[in-house]
């Protein structure tokens, strides 16, 4: 019987051994992945699996011409033939066979990508037999015989009779068909694996632990090899070998049993009353739930921790929260041990972990990655890396949220879901103004688009009033003949000018009736009418979709008129929301950024654009399409959410609703409670001011033409004026009192006579 030897230390000897067990594993040298040989057992297994996919890829040939062929939808003298062969077999069963061949050409060529198919030859020899199976089930059912089989009109072919000839003689015609239909299910079940695949739906569902447990590091047992009797050689406890690397990397102990939480888990919503004069939520359509995919988020949150540690940051993913575009995990940063004590520790600074963020990137094979360093109100840093799918978020499920109904504010504004997939919403009377730029395609228009839909939808056109504002004529066009309007979109740069004028005059105007009244703002105004039986101002919110081409036109017409809006005009109920493409300097200046501290960027081409609207950087990482970045004064901190995409389908909904329960006086009273302005309902408040420019501008004309006509004649009468520049004679009269105003002219003289003129004489030649 061998027995065991062991060999104790001397005292001496313990002094070359090393203080840590780990230092006598050497490293293991990374593996070439590039590198192939003929001699190495990667080689064998590379060539076995070309063989496979070269199978695999016949059979898919051969299948989809054999599948073309039986339905008639090509032809040919050698295919025909096999085809007349595969009928007399087969029988119909002949178009099974096209089938059969694809099918196991699929499991071929995707033996690898399968998890939940454990690929085996014999699996696909099962389908292959199922399909024989089933031929002779057709065989047996249609009772048919070796005449029908000879000349090619059975059902199950050949082949088919073969197989349940012998069964019909022993059972029957119909035991024998029953028999061979369960038999072909069998195989096919077992064929597909099907019984795993609903295993391991049953696991998910009720959260089974798998049955064999893992055995922590410390735990494994010393491995002692016996020895014989007769031999002396010492017993040595047999060194643990790392295994064999594999061709993708498993996931380390404790994220296999999902301990990732969810952080910052959403509350409940509730069901939102709303008045019957308001649009019904069902004409807005709803979403889809975010679903996390717990082996992606395992997955990197273990190549987060291994990349952080690589680079010798100590930290831990303690968490994540799934958002529509992005999934954000909660790092936890360490401690690095720099002595024996507790008190040598050093705590990993944040600036460390933010500035491996393209080193995190590159592991984790994200486009676009951010890190927000720290969360706010958290103690952990939120590394944001976009999901694989992106989640629409629509407008009604944010109306139907808990955080919309706890703002309680009529111009309550929808902004997307932040990172958790909350809701974020926010309060336009709160912001007063908002300020929204990014790159071309970024989502801007959309944003402005869902805005105006959530306001719509929440207030009357006798509580809310819109001015639209469109240079690119494209985008807010669409919003004519809504009620709430004013006016129709503006699109042309001159109009839009005196509409920005006539908002400047109907804030002082405001500021004059809120005066009288003795009333702070709009609210204790409206207040006082309501006790009065008076008429109540409504809300005026002015929204301007591109500002570049305002401020390249007429730059110091447009930032006065928007500068003085936005200094003033809360208090009097007006609210200004402007958007831009053009993040520059030259378009958001300074004046027009201390006045709108509200802002939302949307994907930018660099940082320096992003410091331009949100004063930091971090814009410049967003991934398009509706990714925003929201800074409201009060948070300090930019927020990140997936802005709210609203249908043009929804939108013509919500239209037709409005004109259907809107009676056709209603703009008339409420534009006459706006100063007594009474217009048609197709007019727009600003149309005077644009008339009077207009006619100044063609008085200035008709003053031009009776000067130059003056220099030639010297002549000034009312009369004279009217016959030479064929005008009527209150014309003319009007235009000898401005000329006289202006000193051009003398006064009348009497008799008849003509004005004395003060300009010098001037031929048309010299002219």
């Amino acid at each position: 019987m061998p027995t065991l030897k062991t060999k104790t230390t001397p005292k001496n000897e313990k002094a070359k051994t090393p203080a840590k067990s780990d230092a006598r594993i050497k490293p293991k040298p990374i593996e070439n992945l590039d590198a192939t040989s003929s001699s190495s057992p990667a080689f064998a297994e590379k060539l076995t699996s070309f063989w496979w996919d070269l199978a695999g890829v016949f059979l898919l040939a051969l299948g989809f011409v054999l599948l073309l062929g039986g339905l008639g939808f090509t032809h040919g003298i050698l295919l025909d033939a096999i085809l007349h062969q595969l009928a007399i077999w087969f029988g119909i069963g002949c178009l099974i066979i096209p089938i059969a061949l694809l099918l196991g050409a699929w499991l071929l060529l995707s033996r690898e990508r399968q998890t939940e198919l454990d690929f085996h030859l014999w699996r696909v020899i099962l389908v292959e037999l199922g399909v024989l199976s089933v031929l002779g089930s057709l065989s047996a059912f249609a009772r048919e015989n070796i005449l029908i089989v000879e000349a090619g009109e059975s059902l199950g072919g050949s082949i088919g009779w073969g197989l349940a000839h012998p069964l019909v003689s022993l059972i029957g015609w119909v035991p024998a068909g029953i028999l061979l239909a369960v038999l072909s299910l069998i195989l096919f079940l077992y064929g597909f694996n099907i019984f795993a695949w609903v295993e391991s739906w049953a696991r998910k569902r009720v959260s089974v632990p798998p049955l064999v447990a893992s055995v922590p590091e410390g735990d494994l047992p010393t491995v002692i090899e016996p020895v014989a009797a007769e031999s002396s050689v010492e017993v040595k406890p047999a060194v643990r070998t790392e295994p064999k690397p594999k061709t993708q990397a498993s996931l380390p102990r404790e994220y296999k049993q999902q301990r990732l939480e969810l952080v910052d888990t959403p509350p409940a919503s509730k069901p939102l009353e709303r008045s019957k004069d308001l649009p019904p939520l069902s004409l807005l359509e709803d979403e889809k739930p975010v679903v996390a995919n717990q082996a992606t988020i395992n997955t990197n949150a273990a190549i987060i921790e291994k990349t952080l540690q690589d680079f010798g940051i100590p930290a831990k993913v303690v968490g994540y929260r799934v958002g529509p575009s992005v999934t954000q995990y909660a790092v936890e940063p360490g401690y690095i041990e720099k002595g024996a004590n507790e008190e040598e520790r050093q705590k990993v600074r944040i600036a460390q972990i933010s500035s491996l963020s393209k080193d995190l990137a590159l592991a984790l094979k994200a486009e676009r990655l951010r890190i927000e360093a720290p969360v706010p109100g958290k103690s952990y840093v939120g590394i944001e890396i976009p999901n694989a799918v992106h989640t629409i978020v629509r407008l009604r499920p944010i109306l139907e949220s808990e955080n919309f109904t706890r703002i309680n504010s009529p111009l309550a504004i929808p902004l997307g879901r932040d990172v958790s997939g909350q809701p974020l919403v926010s309060d336009l009377t709160t912001m007063p103004h908002l300020l929204i730029a990014g790159a071309t395609n970024s989502g801007k228009s959309i944003c402005i688009a869902a805005i105006t839909t959530c306001l719509v939808m929440n207030n009357t056109p006798e509580d809310l009033r819109l001015v639209m504002i469109d240079p690119k004529m494209v985008e807010l066009t669409r919003f004519n003949g809504l009620p709430h309007l004013l006016g129709p979109v503006e699109t042309d740069v001159e109009r839009i000018k005196k509409v920005l004028q006539w908002a400047v005059g109907e804030m002082e105007a405001r500021y004059k009736q809120l005066e009288m009244a003795h009333a702070r703002n709009l609210d204790s105004y409206n207040t006082k009418m309501q006790h009065a039986s008076q008429p109540k101002l409504p809300r005026l919110v002015i929204l301007v979709d591109e500002l570049a081409d305002l401020m390249l036109s007429s730059p110091e017409e447009t930032e006065r008129a928007l500068v003085r809006l936005a200094q003033k005009a809360r208090a009097v109920g007006i609210h200004l929301i402007i958007a831009t493409q053009r993040p520059s300097i030259d378009v958001v200046t300074g004046v027009i950024k201390a006045n709108f501290p509200t802002r939302i960027a949307f994907t930018v081409a660099s940082s320096v654009d992003s410091r331009v609207i949100l004063d930091t950087g971090g814009a410049e990482t967003l991934l398009g399409k509706g990714d925003m970045l929201f800074l409201h004064p009060e948070v300090g901190v930019p927020q990140r959410s997936q802005g709210v995409l609203v249908s043009d389908q929804e939108l013509k909904r919500v239209i037709s609703w409005w004109q259907a329960h809107t009676p056709q006086d209603e703009p008339q009273k409420v534009q006459a409670a706006m100063h007594k302005i009474d217009v048609a309902r197709e007019d727009s408040p600003w149309e005077e001011i644009i008339q009077q420019q207009s006619e100044s501008d063609g008085d200035e004309v008709l003053i031009d033409q009776a000067i130059r006509l003056l220099r030639r004649t010297q002549r000034a009468s009312a009369s004279y004026f009217q016959r030479q520049l064929h005008i009527s004679y209150p014309r003319a009269a009007w235009l000898i009192d401005a000329l006289e105003e202006r000193g051009i002219i003398g006064p009348a003289q009497g008799g008849g006579k003509n004005r004395e003129v003060f300009l010098d004489h001037q031929d048309e030649d010299e002219e």
